[in-house]
């Protein structure tokens, strides 16, 4: 659990968001289904979903009125373990790997980026690409 933390902390860092907290919860392939369906209206499961504490008109526009340690928190993340190892070993990617790709995604929604719209998508997927080139360049030497 100290290398998830250290991959969450040096993914907030590398987005800007160093000090602010995230809840990361690992689930099972049932529950996540039930928080897909009863969230998303999706009676299956995923590999990951994301709650924000933020609710926001456009991606981050809420960081500058975070002025308390409450207001911190960028929200929770839930990722479906079994959903994941089943992915990684289908397609031939190690977990240590995959994991950072996925956190960085979660931490977009998070910050209220989404993918509905192919425009938005975009703009996600250009967010991610950022934090992660900037993850892989400052943990190069970081074992998993």
């Amino acid at each position: 659990m100290r290398c998830i933390r250290r991959q969450i902390v040096a993914l907030l860092d590398c987005s800007g968001y160093a000090g602010w907290d995230v809840g990361v919860h690992f689930v099972d392939n049932h529950r996540i289904q039930q928080l897909n369906h009863q969230y998303r209206l999706k009676d299956k499961p995923t590999d990951i979903l994301s709650f924000p504490f933020h609710h926001t008109k456009t991606p981050e526009d809420f960081r500058g009125h975070a002025t308390t340690d409450d207001d911190k928190n960028l929200g929770d993340m839930f990722l479906a373990t079994p959903y994941i190892v089943h992915h990684c070993r289908s397609n031939n990617e190690s977990l240590p790997a995959h994991l950072p790709v996925l956190f960085t995604h979660g931490l977009c929604h998070l910050m209220g980026y989404d993918h509905e719209l192919d425009d938005d998508f975009l703009v996600m997927a250009s967010r991610e690409k950022e934090i992660l080139q900037k993850y892989k360049t400052k943990n190069r030497n970081v074992p998993f």
